[in-house]
């Protein structure tokens, strides 16, 4: 055994509010009924995204901005990255979400996390989502085929998420985080899972891992 690796959902995970959602209300562009039923088990976020997000005409500097002022990290997270960095635990994030809200939270919190996200770019009318690394599979399953890779090069995965496409992942994870619809979706079905309060009480427990494997 190799030790432990970590892979996050990135709306709502680590960042407290999902940014796409939050984009979408804050101008209008979506309402409240419409994401709340976006968050069914039946509904692909990526197909999700794709339709809410064609129709906004947003800029990638009023997104940039956005990110600046109104997102917030779960505390900890920046921590986090550091420490999985100096133990030499692999760490990545596989997401729904897209590249013009997420570079620039990176930066605004000088962190770098290999990681998966939707490409957007800005066209006439809104905005056009792909994501290339979905290669013939929906995203609830690629963020559950991350954690079975790590799984079969030998590590044991912790695993963060808050929304009903993180429990394929969370179902073959050895310890889970979650928030939200997450943690209940977990508790209905049996799984194993720790609320997600902060990322220091994954610090802690990875720590304490790394100590008994050293002994």
């Amino acid at each position: 055994m190799k030790g432990w690796a970590a892979v996050s959902d990135f709306d709502g995970t680590i960042t407290l509010r999902d940014v796409g959602d939050h984009l979408l209300l804050h101008y209008g562009f979506s309402d409240k009924e419409t994401i709340e039923a976006s968050y069914s088990l039946k509904v692909r976020v990526e197909d999700f995204m794709k339709r809410a997000f064609s129709g906004a005409k947003l800029t990638e500097e009023m997104i940039a901005g956005f990110v600046r002022e109104k997102v917030r990290a779960r505390p900890g997270f920046r921590e986090f990255v550091l420490f999985c960095e100096a133990a030499g635990l692999p760490f990545e994030i596989a997401s729904g979400g897209v590249d013009l809200y997420a570079d620039p939270f990176f930066e605004k919190h000088g962190v770098k996390v290999k990681s998966f996200f939707g490409k957007a770019r800005v066209v006439e009318h809104g905005i056009k989502i792909t994501y290339p690394f979905l290669k013939r599979m929906d995203l609830s399953t690629f963020k559950a085929s991350r954690v079975s890779r790590m799984k079969r090069a030998g590590y044991k995965v912790v695993f963060f998420g808050d929304g009903p496409n993180d429990l394929k992942a969370a179902a073959l994870a050895d310890k889970v985080y979650a928030a939200g619809r997450l943690l209940r979706l977990c508790r209905e079905r049996d799984i194993a899972a720790s609320p997600l309060t902060d990322f220091a009480r994954a610090v802690n427990f990875l720590k304490k891992e790394q100590a008994g494997l050293s002994r």
